[in-house]
Order: C-alpha cells, then structure tokens, then sequence
C-alpha cells in the first residue's frame, strides 16, 4: 500500500514539474516576444529616416552629375558610398538577429511538438474531456511553432539575398568612373541612377521586412498570451 501511494506521490510531482516547465517556456517567449518587437520598431524608425537621407543624398549627386560639378559630385559620391557601408554593416547584424530568431523558433517548435506527443500518451491513460482538450491545444501549439519557424526561416533567407545584392551594387559603384570626360554622361547618369535606384529598393524591401516581423511578432505574443491562460487553466 506503501508504495502505491509512494507511485502515486511521484507521478503527480512529475506532471506539476512538467507543467511548470512548460509554463516557464511560455513566460520566457513571452519575454523574448516583446524584445524582438521592441527592437524592430527602434530599427524600423531608424531604417526610415535613414531611406529619406540616402534618397535626397541620391538627388543631389544626381544634379551634380548632371551640372558637371566635378567637386561635388565625388564629395556626394563618398557620402553615398558610406551610407551604403553603414547599410551593409546594418544588414549584416540583422542576419544574426535573424538567425537568433530561427534558433529560438526551433526550440520553441521542439518544445510544442514534445508537449504535443505528452498530451497524446495521456490521452490513452486518462480519456476525459479536459486531457482531450489539452492536447487538441498543444496540437494548435505546435502547429503555430511550426508556422513561425517556417516564417523565421523565410526571413532570414531574405534578408542574406538583399544583403548580397546591396554588396554587389555597392562595388560596381565602387568601380565606376563618375569623374570621367562628360561626353558619355548621359549613359553614365543612366546606370548611375538604376545602380542607386536598385539599392534604394533594397532599403524599402528592408523596411517592409521590418514591418512584417513585428506584424508576426505581434502575433506571436497574442499566441504566447492564450498559451499562459491555457496552462494556468491547467
């Protein structure tokens, strides 16, 4: 009888530990969630003022090149050259911000899938209403981990293919001749023009990026939310 009662003591200790595990990974994405937003929304007003300086920068050298203003037009050339550097720099980091955020997808995704199979082995041993609901959550958890994860994935792929390209531009700028005779200057502001313009798209398709996490990141913490409640439901 002894040791019953010894069986029974250690099971019900292994569910509140695993429940308090659990509720410990929710309270720590949570925490996770409201960082990742906090600083998408301090790089999203830092990437759009930085898009407006870049575009006027653009104008003018273009106006430069335009008036034969041969001074001017390599003091713009160095400016622009610097942005794009401090672009790149910037999008460097946010590959490993992106990578931070598939690694903690991951885990979060292992975490929901393992809860999942709990939910389902108990279901053979306790059958009631309340074990069937638990896992048909923990299944609509997992499902949810396994969509940001893919999502994560996605973005940082788009982050490395713009990244890429913003290097590539910047060294065919790099290698073009602006202060050249005048007599090609009309071909010239023409490939000048779509090189910038090119990468003032990949700034834009950075800020919209940045929009979309936080959109997703949002999201996530509404999940996060509904996911405490569940569990101090119990």
């Amino acid at each position: 009888m002894k040791t019953f009662k010894y069986v029974l003591s250690f099971a019900f200790l292994g569910i509140v530990s695993i429940g308090y595990a659990q509720l410990g990974n929710n309270i720590k994405e949570a925490v996770h969630n409201n960082k990742a937003i906090k600083t998408n929304k301090a790089q999203l007003k830092r990437d759009i003022n930085e898009l407006k300086q870049f575009k006027k920068k653009v104008r003018a050298f273009e106006n430069a090149f335009i008036d034969h203003k041969q001074y001017l037009i390599k003091e713009l050339k160095i400016d622009l050259l610097n942005a794009m550097h401090r672009e790149i720099n910037q999008s460097e980091l946010k590959i490993n911000q992106d990578k931070r955020e598939l690694a903690q997808s991951k885990s979060e995704a292992r975490n929901s899938s393992l809860e999942a199979k709990k939910s389902r082995r108990d279901i053979h041993y306790h059958n009631s209403t309340k074990q069937r609901r638990e896992y048909f959550d923990d299944v609509r958890d997992r499902r949810d981990d396994i969509r940001d994860k893919q999502d994560d994935k996605r973005d940082l792929l788009a982050q490395i293919a713009r990244t890429n390209e913003q290097k590539e531009i910047l060294n065919k700028i790099k290698a073009f001749n602006f202060l050249a005779k005048p007599k090609n200057g009309k071909r010239k502001l023409t490939v000048n023009a779509k090189l910038l313009n090119n990468f003032i798209k990949t700034m834009e398709a950075d800020i919209k990026a940045t929009k979309q996490e936080i959109k997703e990141d949002k999201k996530e913490r509404r999940e996060d939310r509904k996911e405490r409640r569940e569990d101090y439901r119990g």
